[in-house]
């Protein structure tokens, strides 16, 4: 039988009213026949009183009961008898009705909360999000692009620019660069840094000695000869001495004040180090050039273009990322499936969000169950008189038209009753 679902098809139950139907028309009119059989033989065959009896009291329950069953969804016959077409002619009433009904005895706090207790939300989340954790993936990185071109790149630009302004400009520029730079030298750290700079130093003395040589011995103050005769070969020499003075002193002093650690250039660079320290953090003079600074950094026209540029590597970052190759669409993934095993991994937190679930839905249904009746009675109120009666005739008339066959057997079973009955007493 093809359903959809759990559910038949409207084709299907049609059919199988109608089929239903004409097996209880059928058996009326086999009681039909069979009464007038019985009463035609009766003379030559007495005992088929009996039979006629059965016949005749099961037409009656037959019709009866054919009688109330169309009753509910039409005037039988056409015929606007009293009491007929109870579902067409009391739709509101019954539209209600069955909203409180609904919400009364299906949405009740108790009884969703007893539906809920055998449920593990829990695992049935964590079930879903292992099953569809690439499909959430896709779905979430097929929105980008269009989130993106829902957004103007001017606006959100502006938007950037104006919370760089606001945000800097409430920064006091000078004491945070005097915090920032006493965390960076504090215990001593900017040792480090001199280190560095004296090694740097004394490196770039040797590989430029020849340079240094040259420089002196262009600015050595004797001329390129005298009276013909040729001085470079003079000069040389002196500059290369005095060069070579020169480089050893210094890398004498660097190299001394790179082992000394008490060395003066040592301590006279900490006292700098800390004094700038200080004056960044409570100097009016250097807290005011700070704030020119900052305010020159705002009013500058590069950085509305520097939050634009922003915006356009942003964009075009997501956009990469979120292509079937990209690495978002990955990390979502594994995002997903990871929270799903902690949570199945982790029973008391399992535990208590399943409690929580719980709670929270059936205090959602509880909230709004009579919304849900009110929207069942407006859907109903919505459908047309004879719609609403054909749908649910589709539903249950194929399962009424047993009352109608039982009817018939009931009551020719009635009938020999009572032919029993009228035969003791004559």
């Amino acid at each position: 039988m093809t359903t959809v679902g759990n559910q038949e098809t409207p084709g299907l139950k049609a059919t199988r009213l109608v089929r239903m139907q004409r097996l209880a028309l059928g058996l009326l009119g086999l009681m039909c026949i069979v009464f007038v059989a019985a009463r035609l033989g009766v003379r030559s065959m007495p005992w088929l009183h009996w039979v006629e009896a059965f016949a005749e009291a099961a037409m009656v329950g037959a019709l009866a009961d054919w009688f109330a069953v169309v009753a509910l969804f039409r005037h039988p016959l056409g015929l606007p008898i009293p009491h007929t077409a109870i579902l067409p002619t009391r739709k509101a009433e019954i539209s209600k009705t069955l909203g409180l009904f609904v919400a009364d005895n299906f949405l009740g706090r108790g009884v969703v909360e007893t539906r809920l207790a055998r449920v593990d939300l829990v695992a049935l989340a964590t079930g879903w999000m292992r099953a569809n954790a690439g499909e959430v993936a896709r779905v979430i990185c097929g929105w980008v692009p269009r989130l993106l071109d829902s957004l103007k790149e001017e606006e959100v630009a502006g938007f950037i620019h104006r919370q760089l302004q606001t945000h800097l400009s409430a920064l006091p520029l000078a004491p945070i660069a005097g915090r920032v730079l006493g965390m960076l030298t504090s215990g001593g750290k900017h040792e480090v840094l001199l280190d560095e700079v004296l090694q740097q130093a004394d490196r770039l003395l040797m590989e430029h000695a020849q340079s240094v040589q040259d420089s002196i011995e262009r600015e050595v103050p004797l001329p390129d000869d005298v009276l013909g005769i040729s001085l470079k070969g003079f000069k040389q020499p002196v500059a290369e001495w005095i060069a070579e003075k020169l480089i050893s002193k210094v890398q004498a002093l660097i190299r001394s004040a790179g082992s000394d650690r008490e060395h003066p250039v040592r301590r006279r660079f900490t006292v700098r180090v800390e004094q700038l320290v200080a004056d960044l953090q409570g100097s009016p003079e250097y807290f005011q050039k700070g704030e020119e600074i900052k305010q020159e950094l705002l009013s500058n026209p590069a950085l509305a273009g520097y939050a634009g540029k922003v915006w356009e590597e942003f964009q075009r970052w997501l956009l990469e990322q979120a292509q079937p190759g990209g690495a978002m669409r990955g990390k979502i993934e594994a995002f997903v499936l990871e929270a799903a095993d902690s949570l199945e991994k982790d029973a008391p937190v399992a535990g208590r969000l399943n409690a929580w679930l719980r709670t929270a839905l059936a205090g959602l249904v509880e909230k709004h169950r009579y919304g849900v009746g009110e929207m069942i009675e407006e859907t109903v109120n919505a459908w047309d008189a004879e719609e609403m009666s054909r749908k649910l005739e589709l539903e249950v008339g194929a399962d009424l038209q047993f009352i109608r066959i039982n009817g018939t057997l009931i009551g020719g079973l009635v009938g020999l009753l009572i032919h029993a009955v009228s035969r003791l007493l004559s």
